[in-house]
């Protein structure tokens, strides 16, 4: 099993240009050609791993659809894509991918040993840029929108969030240190999931950034 460490800030879209010319001129380089990301996120009826995700919870999990590309239906989503667990721990980070998995019924029904019976919540799809400074990995989020699951079905309703999110990934708790003091920007926590569950609730991105 291998932790990673993960640590995120959310920028403005003045910010993020000033991001960009950093990466640059920090010697950063394309690491990966950006890409959609379309993501079904699931849970339970009391929606746990959003509470715990809310109150920082460890251990805690999120599981997801994921594929890379732009799709409205479940079914094809469930052919297309991957199933992954995304585990948070006291060491850091880690995620189990399946590209095999098996759903109860036509309803999507997962069966969690933890969560119990857990169902199609949530669709987040945003555009994704991979970087590598310092040998840090460097991904930045942007064009977030988030869309309602009900009876299986993604809602036409679409929330646009107005921040981009970066994230930098790496292995090593020694470097902890060293990337606070590197990175020109103050790190915060950020759950897209949880984010989108309280907007689709509201209707709306009311946040002024």
């Amino acid at each position: 099993m291998s932790f990673r460490r993960e640590i995120k800030t959310t920028l403005n879209k003045s910010k993020l240009f000033k991001l960009i010319n950093w990466v640059y001129d920090n010697g950063g380089e394309v690491l990966h050609p950006e890409r959609i990301i379309n993501s079904i996120y699931f849970d339970n009826t009391n929606l746990h791993m959003y509470h715990q995700s809310v109150e920082g919870v460890l251990p805690r999990k999120k599981i997801r659809l994921r594929i890379y590309e732009l799709e409205k239906s479940l079914i094809k989503i469930k052919k297309k894509g991957s199933l992954e667990y995304k585990i948070s721990s006291i060491e850091g980070r880690f995620k189990i991918t399946k590209k095999n998995f098996t759903l109860r019924d036509k309803r999507f029904i997962f069966l969690d040993k933890d969560y119990g019976l857990c169902e199609p919540r949530l669709n987040v799809i945003y555009k994704r840029s991979y970087f590598k400074v310092n040998n840090i990995r460097l991904t930045i989020d942007r064009e977030i929108c988030y869309k309602n699951i009900r009876n299986n079905k993604i809602l036409p309703f679409t929330i646009n969030d107005n921040l981009n999110v970066v994230e930098l990934k790496y292995k090593s708790l020694e470097l902890d240190k060293e990337v606070l003091d590197f990175f020109p920007f103050q790190f915060n926590r950020f759950s897209k999931y949880c984010r989108g569950i309280e907007f689709i609730q509201k209707k709306i991105c009311d946040e002024i950034v």
